[in-house]
């Protein structure tokens, strides 16, 4: 495992300890678990109202047999605007990881920090006995807020929640991500797009 992706296992363990044993942060807890053929994904949230808007700190972990794993933290504040249901926020997500690139034999290290944009409808807010969710977030970091190797970050991700109970959803989900890397005067290029399915247990 490369120091990269220990010091975020780390990060991701530390904040799953701290939201699990500290009640008065969370008003919720979320923990969630996707997978496809090539990749496993992790994660784990916490959501708490503060003033007039919700604040949610979570982090998670993929790792891919396409030769990459990363891991992140975030937080992101986010408020229902505009119409019953539609929810809009704005946030920052820290990316750590390495990708490896067979063809040179090389690995790259990638460490970003990005601005987020979300989104998400929830229909049970409007249509009684409708348990859809759509959630929505692109995160970017252009060069200058990336070290390492890497010279670019950016992900997108879309999910479809279906709550077999008030507490529990099916989740399937689609994530692309795209990294640039430069390292000895070689260029690499990282991108991925993948359609997951998983669940996701909320407390």
């Amino acid at each position: 495992m490369q120091k990269p992706i220990k010091i975020m296992t780390v990060a991701v363990l530390v904040l799953s300890f701290v939201l699990v044993t500290s009640p008065s942060l969370a008003r919720s807890l979320r923990l969630e678990m996707y997978a496809n053929t090539d990749d496993v994904i992790l994660g784990v949230e916490s959501e708490s109202l503060i003033s007039q808007a919700t604040l949610n700190i979570g982090g998670g972990a993929i790792f891919s047999s396409e030769d990459y794993r990363l891991g992140n933290v975030y937080f992101s504040l986010k408020d229902e605007i505009f119409v019953p249901g539609l929810t809009l926020g704005l946030g920052l997500k820290g990316v750590l990881g390495v990708a490896e690139d067979d063809d040179e034999d090389e690995a790259y290290d990638l460490a970003a920090v990005g601005f987020m944009l979300l989104g998400e409808y929830d229909f049970r807010k409007v249509y009684y006995n409708f348990p859809i969710v759509i959630q929505a977030d692109a995160t970017n970091a252009p060069d200058p807020m990336t070290s390492g190797d890497a010279e670019g970050y950016t992900e997108f991700n879309l999910k479809l929640k279906g709550y077999l109970v008030q507490s529990a959803a099916l989740v399937l989900g689609y994530k692309n991500i795209r990294a640039d890397f430069e390292k000895n005067s070689d260029d690499y290029e990282l991108t991925d797009d993948m359609i997951y399915f998983g669940i996701e247990f909320s407390f």
